[in-house]
This record gives structure tokens, sequence and C-alpha cells, in this order.
């Protein structure tokens, strides 16, 4: 096996990874560390897709691994950082509906390659950011629920998404 060749898989493995210890963290009231380790699979994931196009190396394999990696680390790892925040049986009946509308994202985005340009509906990652600003700056509850609602109708809209990076 080709070490190059795994490179991008690594950095997604690795996404995936800080994606499950954020949850694992939240658990533990640890928000810091796990909104720390969210922004940080952001910065992989970014990373993953640039190597893989640079060096070539783009694969069916890796397409999946990223959707997967995440789902964990944009979709599940950001809700239930906020649910554990607040622990408030509304923002869980929120966040369920955000991760539902996560995995709708990337399975919609897996089965349209090459037929939009850019993205349709919002790309999951930006809630890799969105969340972790949030806690950041002591966001209120109902500031957080909110945008857990803007941020999953957006994800499942046919809206057209310009790639920025």
């Amino acid at each position: 096996m080709n070490f190059k060749k795994q490179i991008p898989n690594f950095l997604t493995l690795l996404n995936l990874a800080l994606g499950f210890l954020a949850i694992v963290f939240s658990f533990n009231q640890n928000f810091n560390l796990a909104a720390t380790l969210i922004l940080v699979a952001v910065v992989l994931d970014f990373l993953d897709g640039k190597i893989a196009k640079f060096f070539k190396l783009e694969s069916e394999l890796g397409v999946q691994l990223d959707s997967l990696a995440d789902l964990v680390s944009f979709g599940v790892a950001p809700a239930v950082m906020m649910y554990a925040l607040f622990q408030n049986s509304s923002l869980l009946v929120i966040a369920v509906l955000y991760v539902l509308a996560s995995a709708f994202r990337l399975a919609r985005f897996n089965t349209m390659k090459n037929e939009v340009e850019g993205y349709l509906g919002m790309p999951i990652t930006v809630n890799g950011l969105i969340f972790p600003i949030l806690y950041f700056v002591n966001a209120s509850f109902n500031i957080v629920a909110v945008i857990f609602i803007i941020s999953l109708v957006l994800m499942v809209s046919t809206f057209h998404f310009k790639k920025v990076i």
C-alpha cells in the first residue's frame, strides 16, 4: 500500500476521531476541549480534500469516509455538545432533527456529484465553525436553538451555496 495515497484518508480518520473525542469530552462537561476538537476537525476536513485533489488521490472510498467523518464531527458532535451544555428537552428534539438533516444533506451530496456547481444546501462543515464559536461567545440557549433550526433548514434546502475555499 502506497503511504502517500493514504494521507487524505488518514486525515479524514483523524477528523472522525476528533469528532468522537469531542462527544466524549462533552459527556464529561469539558466543553472547551470539545469545541476546540471540532474546530481542529474543520481544519483536517479542509486539508484532506485539498491534499486529495492536489495529488490526484481522490477515491470513492475517500468520499464516503469523508461523509462519515463529517456526520460525526459536524453533525453529531455539535448536537451532543450543545445538548450536554444546556440539557434542555426542547433542544434535544431540535438536536435530533439537526442530526437527521446532517445525514440527509451528506447522503444527498454523495448521490448528486457533479450535478450542481458548488453545493446544494449548506455544507455541513460550516457547522463545525458555527457551534464552537457559539460556545466560545457564550451564546444563550435561545440563540443556539434558533441557529440549530436555521442550520438544519439550510442543510436540507435547495439553496445553492458557492464553494468559498
